[in-house]
């Protein structure tokens, strides 16, 4: 009897293992939309309750979209209306008024409020200019309008609205507009100006094939000082030879004074005073810069006399060149106008 006993317990325990298996696999499967849709509307009755209805109404919205159900679009109307969204609210009493059967509590309800919110609904009406085309596209706050809209009133909430328009040349024109409650606004859509067309491609010209001489190189201006500016280095080289030559004068007179006082300090250059030595180095230093100086400052002057005579006015040109002249070589200055 024992065996039969065991058989039996072991079957009891493998069923209850299989009851245990399907019941886990049953809740790992996951919601059905009706489901995941009735979860969202608890959510967000529990908050309209609470009078948070601005966090309300995504969840009723969601719940919709995933199953759409009466109790659902009610209570989203009611929020909506709630928050001052009359148009939104009006429109989804509109959507449920058909789906309410003959006593439903819910349709005496809504018959109420649509009849409330009508005078309060903005309306907008969007009309074209005249003779402008209709645009391809029409969105008001990014909803894409049907072509019928134009002219027709839209209920909108209150507040600011965007209207873009586009049409088939791409041209595009959006426009603002604010509506309170009860308002009417009318909106003229008018193309912006099309664009103008660019300008025809110059005709084409008669490519020669006779072979042409190379362009000629512009004057090479970097090369050479402008007029001013050789007059300009002319004073500046003139100046400093003219203050050398006259250091050189200066140099010379006092070379001459030293002369005379050797003179009486060195009658021979057997009998010379230390003094005597002294002002000898002196005068022979003298000697020697009045010497350069005056090399310098004649050349500083010729240089400078050079540079004046060859720096030519507007439209005249002048060359020095070489020459043969009686009793040596010499330059000729030439000038042309």
């Amino acid at each position: 009897m024992r065996p039969t006993r065991d058989l039996a317990a072991v079957r009891v325990a493998l069923s209850l293992a299989v009851l245990c298996a399907m019941s886990g696999a049953a809740s790992a499967q996951p919601k059905v939309p009706k489901d995941a849709a009735y979860e969202l509307f608890q959510q967000g009755v529990a908050l309209a309750e609470a009078r948070d209805c601005p966090r309300a109404i995504p969840l009723f919205h969601k719940s919709q979209e995933t199953y759409p159900a009466r109790g659902t679009l009610y209570n989203l109307a009611l929020c909506e209306k709630e928050i001052g969204r009359v148009a939104s609210a009006w429109r989804h009493f509109n959507e449920l008024l058909p789906q309410l059967e003959p006593g439903d509590p819910r349709l005496p309800t809504t018959k109420q409020e649509l009849t409330a919110l009508e005078p309060r609904l903005p309306k907008l009406v969007i009309e074209l200019a005249q003779g402008a085309p209709a645009p391809a596209e029409l969105r008001l706050d990014r909803t894409a309008l049907p072509q019928g809209s134009v002219g027709a009133e839209l209920p909108v909430d209150p507040g600011d609205h965007v209207i873009v328009a586009r049409w088939e040349d791409g041209r595009q024109k959006e426009t603002r507009v604010s509506l309170g409650e009860g308002a009417r606004e009318n909106v003229r859509l008018d193309p912006p100006p099309a664009a103008a067309a660019p300008p025809p491609p110059p005709p084409a010209t008669a490519v020669s094939t006779a072979p042409q001489a190379p362009p000629s190189p512009p004057p090479d201006t970097a090369s050479a000082p402008s007029s001013s500016g050789r007059r300009t280095l002319a004073f500046v080289v003139g100046g400093v030879g003219a203050a050398a030559l006259g250091g050189s004068l200066l140099m010379g007179g006092l070379a001459l004074g030293t002369k005379g006082d050797l003179e009486e300090e060195c009658p021979t250059p057997s009998q010379c005073s230390d003094r005597g030595m002294s002002l000898r180095s002196r005068g022979q230093t003298l000697t020697t810069s009045s010497t350069v100086l005056g090399a310098l400052g004649l050349a500083g002057i010729g240089a400078g006399v050079v540079l004046l005579l060859t720096a030519p006015e507007q439209g005249t040109s002048v060359a020095l060149t070489p020459a043969i002249l009686p009793g040596g070589g010499g330059a000729l200055l030439h000038s042309h106008f």
